[in-house]
């Protein structure tokens, strides 16, 4: 009997214990059936979605990006005449709005009127842009590595006569004045470069971002040029719009950089298919094309198979 008593409470131990890591680790334990279902029986129940972040720098409320994710959603389903994805505010599919160096680029070179597309046009145009940019940051430059070297000169001057009047015991009355005057005229030279290197410092972050850009061209358009190194920073930084992740402990989706709402549909619309498990297809025109080029917001016949093919349809 009470050996017996012994099996029942350890095996109620295990199964208490099972529950409780599985109610623990419920969000993950969700994310890994639905990942085995949607192998399993592919489509048959939606992929939930949930927005997890969203960098108020990008200026769009909740409710927009919400209708933009359900455009996106639609792309998909329409065609299919199938509810592939379902908002819910716990969905296990998470959803980012990450504003970071890509945003801050095409933000700062649309404020001098280029709309970035990946085409060898937009290339050409930021190219144009930057050798102007340069053409301006090497003359400011020069005009203010001159201030500065004045400025230097002047304040070695006048800390050397400081110098020699203090071995003496202390400047006469008109002398004394005449260093402060000199001292003032320093303190505005100081303010004159500090101005003129703000106005440089904006230059030198438009330069950097038309930098940003034609790098992330070269590397989508597979150009035979060279990679631009940022002023004052390392280039190499990758410029993917959007990203798709998928681990053990959930699936996740980033959204960087987008142009405006077509574009942002169509990004999202891309790593939803991948959401779907659907690799990238060698047509420029299909949604699942490695580049979002952005003029196309239906699916292609490329784009319809795929789904076909992994949903079971036909």
């Amino acid at each position: 009997m009470k050996i017996f008593q012994g099996k029942f409470f350890a095996g109620a131990f295990i199964i208490l214990l099972f529950l409780g890591f599985g109610y623990y680790y419920r969000e993950n334990v969700s994310h890994f059936l639905q990942m085995i279902l949607n192998r399993v029986q592919p489509c048959q129940r939606p992929i939930t979605y949930s927005i997890a972040s969203i960098d108020p720098r990008f200026g769009l409320t909740k409710e927009e990006l919400l209708n933009a994710i359900e455009q996106a959603e639609k792309i998909w389903e329409s065609p299919v005449n199938k509810q592939l994805f379902q908002y819910s505010p716990t969905g296990n599919l998470k959803i980012n709005f990450i504003y970071d160096y890509r945003q801050e680029a095409t933000d700062a070179l649309r404020k001098i009127g280029i709309v970035i597309k990946d085409d060898r046009s937009t290339y050409d145009t930021v190219k144009a842009k930057y050798d102007s940019l340069i053409a301006v940051y090497n003359k400011e430059k020069t005009q203010i590595d001159a201030l500065v070297a004045t400025y230097n000169q002047d304040k070695s001057a006048f800390e050397k006569d400081v110098s020699y009047w203090n071995t003496r015991g202390g400047a006469p009355k008109e002398e004394y004045k005449m260093l402060e005057q000199r001292r003032a005229d320093l303190n505005n030279q100081v303010i004159a470069i500090n101005q003129v290197k703000d106005s440089f410092n904006g230059l030198v972050n438009t330069i950097n971002s038309t930098e940003i850009i034609l790098n992330k061209l070269i590397a989508t358009l597979n150009l035979q040029v060279s990679k631009y190194n940022t002023v004052g920073s390392s280039a190499g930084k990758q410029f993917n719009e959007g990203e798709y992740i998928s681990k053990a402990g959930g699936a996740t989706i980033n959204i960087f950089e987008f142009n405006n709402n077509s574009q942002l549909v169509r990004v999202l619309a891309h790593e939803l298919g991948h959401a779907l498990i659907l690799s990238h297809i060698d047509n420029p025109k299909a949604i699942m094309y490695y580049l979002n080029e952005g003029v196309n917001d239906n699916l292609t016949a490329d784009d319809l198979t795929a789904l076909e093919n992994k949903c079971r349809i036909k």
